[in-house]
């Protein structure tokens, strides 16, 4: 059984854990020391020197890879716009808006799948989380950006995904 991004999330007790100081949405650069992503039956952490790992759920299958520094910062690059935006959170706006049950304001498609990302350092600390299925027309460059992203690291492409 497939889950949502946000039970996952809270099943793995990143929330919980995830309580530093943050600095959502300011548009300040904070270098992280590890950005995470989640995708349905995919996660994925890569530290700042490049050395990541993976763990394919349904699978029940781990890795490792390297992306160097130089693919680290390519892929803080290519996050940093949502990290910066006004949908970014703290991880207690995430545990608020988790309890809120709020998940789409508008059309919603179910089993979309979706998209997490947490950057976690000494100077932030913030999630990122996209449902595919909220509107999905409205928001298909943002959808397709972060397919991409996903697509661009070097772990099992998850087959569950639309």
């Amino acid at each position: 059984m497939v889950r949502t991004v946000w039970e996952r999330a809270q099943a793995l007790g990143v929330i919980a854990s995830c309580m530093a100081t943050t600095s959502c949405g300011d548009g300040a650069v904070s270098t992280p020391d590890q950005i995470e992503i989640f995708a349905p039956d995919l996660e994925i952490s890569v530290q700042q020197n490049g050395a990541g790992h993976y763990h394919q759920i349904s699978e029940r299958k781990t890795g490792h890879f390297d992306i160097g520094h130089e693919g680290f910062v390519k892929l803080q690059t290519q996050t940093e716009p949502f990290r910066i935006s006004d949908d970014s959170m703290s991880a207690k706006e995430v545990s608020n808006y988790i309890a809120s049950g709020q998940r789409c304001e508008g059309n919603y498609a179910t089993d979309q799948g979706g998209i997490s990302l947490h950057w976690k350092g000494k100077s932030v600390d913030q999630f990122y989380a996209v449902d595919y299925g909220c509107d999905g027309q409205r928001h298909a460059a943002r959808n397709k950006a972060l397919q991409g992203i996903l697509a661009s690291m070097p772990v099992p492409h998850p087959d569950i995904l639309p």
